[in-house]
């Protein structure tokens, strides 16, 4: 995404009280909207996430920021879209404003999972993406954490304490 683009700028309650470019709301510390998605593999279950990207940690397979006047399920689709290829069924996990969050941003987490016989394509946003358990990726968080980008660890702890009955 351009970091041009117009965004949302939200108050504490997730309320649009302005607009802003990204660069500018990462400056200020704006507080705005961005979406991940978790994308599990049909075939065993595995979670996807991003390697090799620009920030040198490992990431959420999919995400972004949610474009002006944009609900978040639209911009989740529209990133997973550009980011992974697929266009399948969102379930949305949570809303919330993290704890630690340096760029003030405003999650919305959905998952969803990618067919029988998905395979992923380089995009112009997502180089490689590698699977593992959910149990692997929480004790790499747990023995290696600055492996991972901030906003990860941050889907992750949410995602972790919504599902907390499935682990």
């Amino acid at each position: 995404m351009a970091s041009t683009e117009i965004i949302d700028i939200i108050d504490k309650n997730n309320n649009v009280i302005g607009s802003a470019d990204v660069n500018t709301a990462h400056e200020q510390k704006l507080m705005h909207r961005v979406v991940g998605v978790f994308v599990f593999d049909a075939n065993d279950g595995k979670l996807y996430f991003q390697t090799g990207n620009k920030y040198g940690k490992l990431d959420i397979a999919v995400g972004g920021h949610v474009k002006q006047g944009e609900t978040y399920e639209a911009a989740a689709q529209r990133e997973m879209h550009e980011e992974v290829g697929l266009k399948t069924p969102l379930q949305h996990i949570s809303t919330f404003l993290p704890k630690k969050s340096r760029f003030n941003h405003y999650w919305a987490v959905y998952e969803t999972i990618a067919p029988q016989g998905w395979k992923f394509k380089e995009t112009e946003e997502v180089k490689t993406l590698e699977k593992k358990t959910l149990s692997d990726i929480i004790a790499m968080m747990k023995s290696r954490p600055n492996i991972f980008t901030r906003g990860f660890k941050n889907v992750m702890k949410e995602y972790i304490r919504i599902k907390n009955d499935k682990f």
